[in-house]
């Protein structure tokens, strides 16, 4: 059975693939410009739907578009640009069946390492 391009090695990166590169890039720099408090709470909030309430979720377990709505909800009195990018950025998961919680995680952890770049005073003394 032949592999369809996505599948096959070295295969050219899809149309979905800038989209959703894109769309990180936008809620990269939606974070930063955000005040320390509020990237906190971003934070705090994006490892909260990643990880669960529980700790028990599997990184490969699948997420719902209800997961993302609940989400976009609690994310709009922080940034509502954040909120919007990140609607976008979900659905685009959804639509490629992408939507692992592994992707929150990550988007997470790379908004971590943006902290970190912005605050280091706040890992050395905090």
């Amino acid at each position: 059975m032949k592999k369809p391009n996505s599948e096959v090695a070295g295969a050219a990166p899809q149309l979905d693939d800038f989209k959703i590169r894109k769309v990180e890039v936008n809620l990269g720099n939606a974070f930063v410009r955000l005040a320390a408090k509020d990237r906190r709470k971003v934070l705090a909030l994006l490892k909260r739907h990643g990880y669960g309430k529980t700790g028990t979720i599997s990184n490969w377990d699948r997420w719902s578009k209800d997961d993302m709505k609940c989400c976009y909800q609690q994310l709009q009195p922080i940034s509502q640009k954040m909120a919007n990018d990140l609607r976008r950025w979900a659905s685009l998961h959804l639509k490629t069946e992408r939507n692992y919680r592994l992707a929150i995680i990550s988007l997470a952890e790379g908004f971590e390492c943006r902290r970190w770049m912005e605050e280091p005073s706040f890992y050395i003394h905090g």
